[in-house]
């Protein structure tokens, strides 16, 4: 398992945290979301990220902590 990162260019919803219950969703700029969680395996990551695209947002930067 691995704690990830994700920044999307959106201001923090409910509607957006609640997309990804799995991810912590956080509000650090007025237009940034960062999404954090831990993930069992790549599987997983993929199938957040293909989420992510499906619902047509835009992604920032994506981060694995060592």
């Amino acid at each position: 398992m691995r704690r990830y990162e994700i920044r999307l260019p959106y201001a923090r919803s409910d509607n957006l945290a609640a997309a990804f219950p799995e991810m912590t969703a956080v509000e650090i700029s007025p237009t940034i979301t960062l999404l954090t969680g831990v993930l069992h395996d790549q599987t997983e990551l993929h199938g957040l990220l293909h989420r992510i695209a499906d619902m047509g947002l835009e992604i920032l930067e994506v981060r694995q902590d060592a």
